[in-house]
């Protein structure tokens, strides 16, 4: 008799337990669905993901792991050099409640990231996979359909550029992180979990491919470069398969580039952009704002070379610099190179600080790909170069769609068992 009321406790808190992980694996397919192309989705489902894990955790009294699991791992020293590097340069800002506002910015960085290192386990995987790159086909295909006049556009119909309703540089920028994990599953072939899961990706891999090309966006361009490269050298045994598809990827940028004007005329003006160029439609437009705003960032930085002029300061301070307007706007807030940005804003040792961040999260990925080679550990091991390349020409790491996407691919790294290559 007396084992009859332990059983029934050991059946409800087995219960509670597969409620709770039911509930978080169901946040998480949220998560990976959204961090394409809804912000509100995304944050929802990431604090909702973080309060059933604290909750699961006072059910299960193990609240007090959570310090020492936090505090142990590899990236958290960076994270608090960075962040108290953020909170010096804020209280030394030209406007300190502006630089306390992109405080809270990286404090939900910081969060996101150890929420998904906790919450993402090895059987999670397969299934958030599919609907990370669910939400990846089904934006592609909105921005192709954009193109096509199909879908409207948050372009003017004589240049449009595939955006799925939002910034075409950041859409493009999601959309390579997304492609490299498409990418490391076809080239390492991994267990399927359901029938023909192989063609799921392959069927997702044209579309996505188009859709950056299709973007316009050329430091998406030169991100995809750099993390279809790096895929080359560790690829391993199957090195000959990855040749092959970037041969693929090859012949269908030329034929998208031979058929569509825009992107023709913009990759041919990065070699011999006209300086003087103004013109609304120019290729070379961006390319000359861009070089303005780096040169004005320098300046910047020349002037404040230890702590900056404060986080989220540039467009406030930006005619005490720079009293001419530069391009199609009197001020910006973005000078469009993370690099350059953050020396401007947190002088050396906010550069410094990221630099470190940057080192430690790729250091991270070398790491788990060496102790569990497989798809997953080599999609953080390329996607994390194609994303520290597009940051040359924008400020990607201070975007929520862009830098949640990076940080679930560290997640998938870390949670990743090895696989043959």
């Amino acid at each position: 008799m007396g084992k009859r009321p332990r059983q029934a406790a050991i059946t409800v808190h087995r219960m509670k337990k597969y409620t709770f992980d039911g509930l978080i694996f169901f946040t998480l397919c949220l998560f990976a669905f959204a961090v394409i192309f809804s912000v509100t989705a995304v944050e929802a489902a990431l604090f909702t993901a973080l309060g059933l894990l604290l909750w699961k955790m006072r059910a299960e009294r193990t609240l007090g792991a959570v310090r020492p699991a936090l505090t142990g791992h590899p990236l958290f020293l960076p994270w608090l050099v960075y962040l108290g590097v953020c909170l010096l340069t804020s209280l030394t800002a030209y406007y300190p409640l502006k630089g306390l506002g992109q405080l809270n910015s990286d404090l939900l960085k910081f969060v996101c990231l150890f929420t998904l290192f906790q919450a993402v386990k090895k059987e999670h995987l397969p299934a958030l996979s599919r609907f990370y790159i669910a939400g990846a086909l089904l934006s592609a295909l909105i921005g192709i359909g954009q193109v096509a006049h199909i879908f409207p556009s948050n372009f003017d119909p004589s240049s449009v550029r595939a955006n799925a309703l939002m910034n075409a540089v950041r859409y493009s920028e999601v959309m390579t992180i997304a492609f490299m994990l498409i990418l490391a599953r076809l080239v390492v072939p991994s267990k399927e979990t359901f029938r023909r899961e192989g063609l799921f990706y392959e069927l997702a891999a044209l579309p996505v491919f188009i859709s950056i090309l299709l973007s316009q966006t050329r430091g998406a361009y030169l991100g995809l470069v750099a993390g279809a490269l790096v895929m080359l050298y560790f690829s391993g045994p199957c090195r000959r398969r990855m040749a092959a598809y970037a041969g693929i990827m090859l012949v269908t940028a030329a034929l998208v580039m031979a058929a569509n004007t825009g992107m023709r005329s913009r990759v041919l003006a990065m070699s011999a952009p006209k300086v003087q160029d103004t013109a609304p439609n120019s290729p070379t437009l961006a390319i000359n704002i861009r070089m303005s705003l780096w040169k004005l960032g320098l300046r910047m930085f020349r002037e404040h070379p230890v702590v900056g002029i404060g986080p989220d300061n540039v467009k406030r301070v930006f005619t005490r610099f720079q009293p001419e307007q530069i391009g199609y706007e009197k001020t910006w807030g973005s000078l469009h190179s993370l690099y350059i940005h953050q020396a401007a804003e947190r002088g050396i040792v906010g550069l410094c600080a990221l630099l470190f961040l940057f080192w430690a999260m790729y250091a991270l990925a070398v790491r788990r790909f060496k102790a569990a080679a497989g798809p997953y550990t080599l999609w953080a091991l390329c996607a994390l170069p194609a994303y520290y390349v597009m940051n040359l020409t924008e400020i990607s790491f201070q975007h929520v769609h862009t830098s949640f996407a990076i940080f679930l691919a560290l997640a998938f790294s870390a949670a990743a068992g090895e696989e043959k290559l």
